[in-house]
């Protein structure tokens, strides 16, 4: 059969924080799966192809990317599948516009979803869209090839597994396992389909996950994690199950992309990507021992528990240049309450390990957890004041979001704090990317309180940083000037103002169609 997989385009607020697209490993490797299998596969990536596409959509919002027009025109007329990413729940109301036209256009082809947002909310994405035919939970290559192949064959699609739909009687039927359907050998996937796509507007653009270093690729080393925050949706996605792919696998892939693309950097796009410290002292001397020149980042966020002195300096010898611990709070009780299962002090060693081997480092902090208090939020303030004199350079304040498949999210539910069904949910969704995010999900603090405490963290994380090194003043101003930047503060503020003028050359009398919403 023929599919057309479809990564959408994306929605955000005129100031959102937020950086470009990048290319989407999720889609390149559900392309080569199916193409391992004989189907014939389309790609189209709407975010990229319309790289400097804008326009107003509802609610005061823009849409980055292509418009439904354009995606419309690229679908070529013998596809037999049309398989769209719903990856994000904050893309939602243009996902669910975007599906709509797509049924109205294609009536007979078979549409499919898939992505974290699919997963965790099967059941709204079905009633909100009815002209969904199938919706892949989870992984997604095995579930989706094997449901290919049984439509190909005309076959029951009852013993399919992962997998959610609607009977000929309109009843909702989830045909997923007790946990999400695994492939049991990461190594058998082969590697992203990244020649579907159109990769030089990616490196023409400068687009990198991490810190912009030259050409850059997103990278997976392992599936899964295996730790259970209560504000992460990932386990609805993938479970628990935490793999790991060969080494000399993973080290011949970066040898491949480095010479067919000339990739000089690539950025890690796993959950956790170091948590078994033998494994990735592996990875580091197969990569110092085959002499690969390249620079590499996590720029996702990892544990501290393998780091130490020894997988520091491994890491910048085999080429590490920035890494993201994701601490979420610092305060212990907080730690605790989120189920983190992380040590302040640990913490601080891991940042001055890395800083004096020479990594960039950046902190992902999360303020506004339900139960989070004043005395939390100072006790964070601390931690910040101490992870920039240890040496940390970069840190991002986001305000708490529920999302669907988290812990959190059900006991916020529970408590009808959110609705999935609220288009005002997603939207508090899209506005928490702002600088001064909308609604907040505080128990114990005021929405103003939790907003005004993300500019007291950049105030007293900065200010303490250049108050302690100064010097990073003058490479602040020096890389946003000459566009070479090395920490991720200075490449989301460029690229925030990028999409900012982009949205300023949208007419103001333009409008979006009313007629398909």
């Amino acid at each position: 059969m023929k599919i057309c997989l479809i990564r959408p385009s994306v929605i955000h607020n005129k100031l959102a924080l937020s950086h470009m697209p990048v290319p989407p490993i999720g889609i390149a490797y559900i392309g080569s799966y199916l193409l391992k299998f004989g189907h014939k596969v389309q790609i189209i990536d709407a975010a990229a192809e319309g790289f400097y596409d804008v326009e107003p959509f509802k609610f005061g919002t823009y849409i980055f990317g292509l418009s439904f027009e354009k995606i419309y025109n690229k679908i070529e007329d013998d596809v037999d599948i049309i398989a769209v990413s719903c990856m994000y729940t904050s893309n939602w109301l243009y996902d669910r516009e975007f599906l709509k036209f797509l049924k109205s256009k294609f009536p007979d082809k078979i549409l499919i979803i898939g992505g974290e947002h699919a997963s965790a909310a099967p059941s709204t994405c079905l009633n909100q869209v009815p002209g969904i035919n199938y919706i892949v939970l989870g992984e997604g290559e095995a579930t989706l090839s094997e449901l290919v192949d049984t439509l190909e064959k005309g076959e029951s699609i009852n013993d399919v597994s992962s997998i959610y739909f609607k009977d000929s009687n309109g009843n909702e039927i989830n045909n997923s396992l007790k946990k999400p359907k695994r492939i049991a050998d990461l190594d058998s996937i082969p590697w992203p389909a990244w020649h579907l796509f159109q990769m030089n507007l990616y490196f023409q653009n400068k687009v990198s996950y991490g810190v912009y270093k030259g050409n850059s690729l997103p990278i997976m080393a392992s599936r899964g994690c295996p730790y259970e925050c209560t504000f992460c949706s990932s386990p609805q996605m993938w479970g628990r199950k935490y793999q790991l792919r060969d080494v000399n696998d993973f080290v011949n892939e970066i040898e491949y992309w480095q010479k067919k693309y000339d990739i000089v950097n690539f950025d890690f796009f796993d959950l956790t990507a170091i948590i078994k410290k033998d494994w990735f002292l592996k990875l580091c001397n197969e990569i110092i021992a085959r002499k690969i020149k390249i620079t590499y980042q996590i720029p996702a966020g990892t544990r501290i528990e393998a780091i130490d002195q020894e997988v520091t300096k491994k890491l910048v010898e085999s080429g590490c240049s920035n890494i993201t611990f994701a601490p979420e709070s610092g305060s212990e009780r907080v730690l605790k309450e989120i189920n983190k299962k992380l040590k302040i002090k640990s913490l601080l060693n891991a940042i001055k390990w890395s800083n004096s081997a020479g990594m960039n480092i950046k902190l992902n902090i999360i303020v506004g957890f339900p139960k989070e208090t004043h005395l939390d939020c100072w006790k964070t303030i601390s931690f910040l004041i101490k992870a920039s004199w240890y040496g940390s350079h970069d840190m991002y304040p986001a305000v708490f979001s529920p999302y669907p498949g988290s812990e959190l999210f059900e006991y916020l539910s529970k408590n009808q704090k959110v609705n999935i069904d609220s288009d005002e949910y997603i939207l508090e969704l899209i506005k928490s990317h702002d600088l001064w995010p909308g609604k907040t999900y505080s128990e114990k603090m005021s929405d103003f309180s939790v907003r005004s405490y993300t500019l007291l963290y950049f105030f007293f994380f900065y200010g303490s940083q250049f108050l302690f090194r100064p010097i990073r003043i003058y490479y602040l101003i020096k890389n946003l000037w000459t566009g070479k930047h090395e920490s991720r503060a200075e490449l989301v503020l460029y690229q925030t103002y990028k999409k900012f003028i982009l949205s300023k050359k949208v007419p103001n009398s333009k409008k979006v169609s009313e007629n398909v919403f």
